[in-house]
């Protein structure tokens, strides 16, 4: 008998993965204010539905991101352990030291070495204002690590199987 092996990451996978970003982005448009997020501004539903996640929607868009790119990421490279593992730490290590930077003693500091040209480039203007005003949360960082890991476990152990001798 042939030992279990990862296979790629499937389209069912790669949909959960879409389906909790989906969900993560939500939490801008429903429960945070428009200006949190530059481009939400225009469809900001949170005077409609003021606090439609509740206590989870605070934690929940760090969560999405890093277990959806890091889905989305493991399939684009063909999954597979190999593949995975370290995909979901770099997403987690991104993640954490974007979360990290909007600390107050940490964001001051950072910022004064966010280049100049930032301004010129639509996306990145707001650098300084995304670590200066963001909050540091030490739950963030949980649901960062959270994250990660279950990206890791829906990513390769749905996928192992034992592959019969041929």
């Amino acid at each position: 008998m042939r030992r279990a092996r990862a296979l790629p990451v499937t389209g069912a996978q790669v949909a959960v993965a879409v389906f909790v970003l989906v969900v993560g982005t939500l939490v801008y448009v429903l429960d945070r204010p428009g200006e949190s997020v530059p481009f939400f501004n225009a469809i900001s539903a949170v005077q409609l539905l003021p606090g439609f996640f509740g206590p989870v929607g605070e934690s929940l868009p760090t969560f999405s991101h890093v277990f959806a790119f890091s889905v989305l990421t493991a399939a684009w490279l063909g999954g597979g352990k190999r593949a995975t593992l370290p995909v979901c730490l770099t997403w987690f290590g991104i993640d954490t030291a974007f979360e990290v930077g909007q600390h107050p003693q940490i964001a001051e500091r950072l910022t004064q070495y966010i280049p100049g040209c930032f301004e010129r480039l639509p996306i990145l203007k707001q650098a300084d204002s995304y670590f200066l005003s963001g909050t540091f949360d030490v739950r963030d960082l949980t649901s960062i690590a959270v994250g990660a890991a279950a990206a890791y476990v829906v990513t390769v152990y749905p996928t192992s199987r034992n592959i019969p001798h041929e």
